[in-house]
């Protein structure tokens, strides 16, 4: 009798067990309450195009009231811990000699997707805060930007891991003083835009920060600028959805891994009702925070060598996309274009790594080392400082 009771109390832990479990996944996999998506508004590209073309009337050759001659667009890519390239080449190019070539200018518009979304205010605000972007990149390793779900609880949550350090320190780095930066640079007509995707409607949406700034209070103004940047960074099953106004929002670079979105058509209506703009000055600058081409190696006949492997290909073909895209809408309509990326500053297979070359991660998932990342962010700003031709002009 004993024994049969002691197979009934398992039986009974077990139940209450797999209970908590339904419970805790019905809590934690559920939409916040009120999430419902109205997933078929499309005004974010609208007021994006609206953007860029008061930026384009402001500055412009042809407006009268033009501050100067050039319109000058950053757009920053996505790429994980290879961000720290990124902001090692922005670090370097403040230093740049101006007699080598292009001097780093003030920006009037700046897009970022993923890893880009997170460089992406520094950025806009300029040079002075180039040593907050090296805080955050150079030397970054896993541990410091998020922690392991438990194993345990893995079913019943919606990534595989928490970034809640990441979060706390892009809030920590946007403080009052860059939040009234951002306020300024939108009274002054520039602009800062993030890419996530709508994953209740697919789209690809535009979140404009530098409006948050400006028409929020500094507290408010801080949370919405995070909520969008760890949007637009989340990487589907990795990183949590985050919810906006109703809608769940991830990653951008599932669709676009960077944008400079209908940037022409935009800067021709502003100045002629879409006709030909002539004497413009528009100038494109692109940072791919990885390389363009697929990385060759033997993959691992295992369901997680060719999950894994499978991710890194399509990763890879949205992104040379995406720099085709920009780089073919510069050249249609006779801006000029610039792009840089780290090809040309990682080992090649059989090669170790050397003084001006870093050792490309194994997988995309050992990339988060801080030996990595440090080694990207010296290329990317050596690069930037001595090489004589650290962009490309030509077609990617």
């Amino acid at each position: 009798m004993r024994g049969v009771m002691e197979q009934w109390k398992k039986v009974a832990a077990r139940a209450c067990i797999a209970l908590a479990g339904l419970v805790l996944a019905g809590c934690v996999g559920a939409r916040p309450d009120g999430a419902m998506c109205q997933v078929s508004s499309g005004a974010a590209m609208d007021v994006y195009n609206g953007a860029l073309a008061q930026v384009a009337q402001n500055r412009n050759l042809t407006s009268p009231e033009a501050r100067h001659k050039r319109v000058n667009i950053l757009a920053l890519s996505g790429g994980g811990a290879w961000g720290a390239y990124g902001a090692g080449f922005l670090n370097g190019w403040s230093v740049r000699n101006p007699q080598l070539d292009v001097s780093r200018p003030e920006f009037d518009v700046v897009t970022g997707v993923s890893t880009g979304a997170m460089i992406a205010p520094f950025a806009l605000l300029g040079s002075n805060y180039d040593a907050t972007i090296a805080q955050a990149f150079r030397g970054v390793a896993s541990n410091d930007l998020f922690t392991q779900r438990s194993f345990l609880g893995l079913p019943f949550w919606s990534s595989l891991k928490n970034p809640e350090p990441m979060r706390l320190e892009i809030a920590k780095a946007l403080d009052d003083d860059a939040i009234a930066g951002l306020s300024r640079a939108t009274a002054a007509g520039r602009t800062l835009w993030v890419g996530a995707v709508n994953f209740d409607s697919g789209g690809f949406t535009q979140f404009d920060l530098t409006r948050l700034a400006q028409s929020l209070p500094s507290q408010d103004a801080r949370n919405a600028i995070v909520q969008r940047i760890m949007a637009a960074s989340a990487i589907p099953g990795y990183f949590p959805p985050r919810f906006i106004d109703g809608c769940m929002y991830m990653d951008g670079a599932v669709r676009e891994n960077l944008f400079v979105s209908q940037i022409g058509g935009a800067v021709n209506s502003a100045v002629g009702g879409g006709r030909a703009l002539k004497g413009a000055e528009v100038d494109i600058y692109v940072i791919v925070n990885g390389p363009t081409l697929p990385r060759r190696h033997l993959t691992d006949n295992t369901l997680v060598g060719v999950g894994v492997r499978g991710f890194e290909l399509a990763a890879d073909q949205i992104q040379l996309a995406s720099l085709r895209e920009v780089y073919d809408y510069a050249h249609a309509n006779g801006y000029r274009f610039y792009w840089t990326s780290a090809d040309d500053v990682i080992a090649k297979p059989g090669e170790g790594p050397s003084a001006d070359r870093c050792a490309a991660p194994e997988t995309t998932t050992d990339q988060f080392t801080a030996a990595f990342t440090t080694c990207l962010f010296d290329a990317g700003q050596r690069k930037a400082m001595t090489n004589p031709t650290p962009w490309s002009t030509s077609r990617p």
